[in-house]
């Protein structure tokens, strides 16, 4: 998992520039405090999990809008966590969008014939970590909600164990042994996938 990307674009480096210089109204205050807090770890975590600048910007914006709606009241007793929280099923969401596309695309035959015969012509080539990355993402998209949370929150979000407790309300040992699981349930989805090529 350590090979995911790391460095932000420059549209998303700028997103988060522009938080320092934003002003709103007294009563949206919270939220800039929030975005401003978190803002960066919630890009990163996005970018991480989507690996599309453009899905990664329309996934954030979701997530203020969300906050937005939901008010100052929802976020209440841990703004971070909330924000976390939509951020990361607004990018579950998007990978639900992207999987769906990929169903209905009308190529789709076409495109996996293809790519049948570049893995054949490619056997003894260097490995194909785009690929790799891609079928990673695919793999969390099929995590059950608790263990997807927590390989979100502590792989993609490199938080810590204590912060992904406090974001998911369980204890520091829950989500210890729920990342175990996750890696675990990775390696037979992944070992599942490499068995059927």
């Amino acid at each position: 998992m350590g090979s995911t990307p790391t460095a932000l674009p420059l549209e998303l480096r700028s997103l988060l520039a522009g938080l320092s210089s934003a002003t709103v109204a007294d009563d949206q205050q919270w939220i800039l405090h929030l975005l401003r807090q978190h803002g960066a770890a919630v890009v990163s975590m996005l970018w991480r999990l989507l690996g599309s600048e453009q899905e990664v910007l329309d996934a954030y914006q979701t997530a203020v809008c969300r906050l937005t709606a939901g008010g100052k009241e929802a976020a209440r007793t841990n703004p971070g966590g909330y924000f976390y929280r939509i951020a990361m099923n607004a990018g579950i969401s998007t990978l639900r969008h992207r999987k769906q596309h990929r169903q209905h695309e009308p190529m789709l035959a076409d495109y996996q014939a293809r790519r049948a015969a570049d893995r054949a012509a490619s056997a003894g080539s260097v490995y194909d970590q785009q690929a790799a990355l891609d079928r990673l993402r695919e793999a969390i998209f099929h995590l059950p909600p608790h263990m997807r949370a927590v390989i979100v929150l502590r792989d993609l979000a490199e938080l810590p164990y204590t912060r992904v407790a406090s974001i998911l309300g369980i204890g520091v040992g829950t989500a210890r042994l729920y990342r175990c699981q996750a890696v675990a349930r990775l390696a037979d989805l992944l070992g599942q996938e490499t068995a059927h090529e």
